[in-house]
């Protein structure tokens, strides 16, 4: 009964994504440190990964109901998490046209656009879909993206 009890827990808790993980900075050895905030509060800041388990570590930290872009393919670099859905979010300046690798594990479909303020739709991705690399046509190019609940 315990060990169903803390199971539960784990999986509350695995499930509530926020954007908490956000302004990070991760090593390979799991901890992390604080780095600046933003001033646009529309604006989605990066979780930062370095050492040699960074790109393992970056898929593991994308929490379940949460979407994640990713700076280079294979869930490796910086790591940026869309913050709650039903609103179009700019990627800042530092994020902006940088991502190669997303995975949606948020409820909705997660919608990315060339362009601030969802300018020009480059595609869509499922709900709980898998990890991927973003095809050659959107590598580089995600500068907003989109969540409806």
């Amino acid at each position: 009964m315990a060990l169903i009890a803390v199971g539960a827990i784990l999986l509350l808790t695995s499930t509530m994504g926020t954007a908490a993980a956000q302004d990070q900075i991760r090593t390979g050895s799991g901890s992390a440190a604080s780095s600046t905030g933003a001033t646009d509060t529309h604006a989605i800041e990066p979780v930062y990964f370095q050492g040699t388990d960074a790109g393992i570590e970056a898929w593991d930290n994308c929490l379940h109901g949460q979407a994640c872009l990713f700076q280079n393919s294979n869930g490796g670099g910086t790591m940026w998490v869309v913050p709650s859905c039903n609103r179009v979010y700019n990627l800042s300046s530092s994020m902006n046209n940088r991502a190669s690798s997303l995975w949606n594990r948020a409820g909705s479909p997660l919608n990315v656009y060339n362009g601030n303020d969802g300018n020009t739709m480059l595609g869509s991705y499922g709900a709980y879909g898998p990890p991927i690399n973003l095809p050659t046509s959107f590598n580089d190019k995600i500068s907003s993206v989109y969540a409806p609940c």
